[in-house]
């Protein structure tokens, strides 16, 4: 399941169930990661907390990290991040913040491989 999380990649819609995420337009992403993630409705807030954990310092020691934001629906949980560059967001995938930490965090709730997408954001 680790490998599946590193190796999966590409991605971004600034749609979510017919709503738009508002941005301002001078720290507007230029791409976005988006990773979907199957977990049982018992294992969400134990993900959640996955989530909260990380959250800040993704955004203070990711370089080109813009945004984080988690969006959940009923068949799934989706984490957004915003991103300088899709190079930046891909680069991301291959630090130790998301291979150590948030991989292994969220690795025990998982039902099956998350979906991984990198967006160019225009």
């Amino acid at each position: 399941m680790k490998n599946a999380l590193i190796v999966m990649a590409m991605a971004t819609a600034v749609l979510f169930g017919g709503a738009a995420i508002a941005e301002d337009t001078a720290t507007a992403p230029g791409a976005y990661l988006e990773i979907t993630l199957d977990i049982d409705d018992a294992n969400r807030a134990a993900a959640g907390e996955v989530y909260t954990t990380y959250k800040q310092p993704f955004l203070d020691g990711i370089e080109g990290a813009v945004s984080k934001t988690l969006l959940l629906r009923d068949e799934d949980v989706q984490v957004l991040h915003g991103f300088a560059t899709t190079e930046t967001a891909q680069a991301y995938l291959k630090s130790d913040l998301f291979k150590d930490d948030v991989v292994a965090g969220l690795s025990p709730y998982l039902k099956s491989d998350p979906d991984v997408r990198v967006y160019s954001a225009h």
